[in-house]
């Protein structure tokens, strides 16, 4: 695209070239001014200029953007979990898991016909499914310690990866819209399931995971939603990604290697002093990215849990929402507005707030608490 950009900037250079050569250079008049043909190339000059330079700013921009779509949609890729920003997720040991007998692999199509991979763990006896939801870059595989500690307590375990994640389909991803088709049919599986009670499917989401159960429309079989750590809209959390991935690129530019505290001290000034214009940047690529996105995949980027929960209604699905109070990647206010989006349609929500500093950190906090809270919703009441 950059490429492109400039050959069209070359043009025009091109055009303004050939417009002065054949024009000839201006004579003064003799009062010392110019004559009418000056005035018409100078101001043609400008204008050819000033479309230039926008073309290059505007190309410059989609590039940007581009990579930032790259980035969101690029299938196969698993989270770092050392970064500062995703804060390392620690899930519980894989406790015994079901005998080949009850542990029956899955392939199913998503309802856009996208093939996906799972596994169902069958209780003995008929029993509430959970339908484990994971995170953005972090496969199903890496759950199985949540699904061992659920399927303890007596629960039927879906685990699926969403497209462009672990065995699935190796398509793009989104970060929320077209998964909502992965969660649809996952739904739709479990229901089948014959261990599954009728009704009695939980959906426990976490981080994009807990966002796509959230816009997930209204399914009879779904009888309660556990978000942990859920946006409430993407766009918002694109912005704080892109903000937190410049200035890192910024203090290793300036200050490569190790910091020491003197250059932390730096870091926080450069933070403050150049957090507008960054702003700004990010707003410029995130839009400028909702416009890309769709041009290549032909729908819509930004997911919206929190208008999703706002349109719903009373009688759908309670919701438990579990956030960590120091959330680095998304703050807690998300959940505040996902339960004001709740509480304004009188639709029953509660929201268990943990001491934690580390994304989707809550089950860490405090293991035996955040238990006793999934048990208590599986058993069709909220804490």
């Amino acid at each position: 695209m950059t490429a492109s950009m400039a050959g069209l900037v070359s043009v025009f250079f091109c055009v303004v070239t050939w417009v002065m050569e054949r024009s000839g250079m201006a004579e003064k008049r003799s009062d010392g001014g110019h004559d009418a043909a000056y005035w018409w190339r100078a101001g043609a000059g400008v204008v050819l200029t000033t479309v230039a330079g926008a073309c290059v700013v505007v190309g410059t921009t989609l590039a940007l953007a581009g990579r930032v779509v790259d980035e969101l949609t690029r299938p196969g890729t698993e989270v770092d979990g050392a970064s500062p920003l995703w804060g390392g997720w620690n899930f519980p040991t894989a406790d015994v898991e079901p005998p080949a007998e009850l542990l029956r692999p899955l392939s199913f199509n998503a309802r856009d016909g996208t093939l996906l991979s799972g596994e169902f763990w069958a209780q003995p006896q008929p029993a509430p499914t959970i339908v484990i939801s994971h995170g953005f870059r972090i496969p199903s595989k890496r759950f199985r310690g949540v699904a061992a500690l659920e399927y303890a307590h007596g629960v039927n375990v879906l685990l699926f990866d969403y497209r462009g994640h672990g065995s699935s389909a190796p398509i793009h991803t989104s970060g929320g819209n077209a998964e909502i088709n992965d969660l649809a049919a996952a739904v739709e599986l479990a229901a089948k399931q014959p261990e599954t009670l009728d009704g009695r499917i939980i959906i426990h989401g976490f981080s994009m995971g807990a966002a796509v159960a959230l816009l997930l429309p209204r399914d009879p079989n779904v009888a309660a939603i556990i978000a942990d750590s859920p946006y409430a809209r993407l766009d918002a959390l694109v912005r704080h990604i892109i903000v937190w991935q410049t200035f890192q690129s910024i203090d290793e530019v300036n200050s490569p290697g190790k910091q020491k505290p003197s250059s932390v001290a730096r870091s926080a000034q450069r933070r403050i002093h150049w957090r507008r214009p960054v702003d700004a940047l990010a707003w410029t690529l995130t839009q400028s990215g909702r416009v890309v996105f769709r041009f290549r995949f032909g729908h819509r980027l930004v997911a919206r849990p929190d208008l999703a929960v706002q349109h719903s209604i009373a009688g759908d699905p309670p919701i438990l929402l579990i956030h960590a109070i120091d959330d680095p990647l998304i703050p807690l206010s998300d959940a505040e507005s996902l339960v004001a989006a709740a509480q304004s349609v009188g639709r029953k929500v509660m929201l268990y707030v943990t001491q934690s500093k580390v994304h989707c950190g809550s089950y860490n906090a405090d293991p035996e608490r955040y238990i006793q809270h999934i048990q208590a919703v599986v058993a069709g009441k909220l804490p």
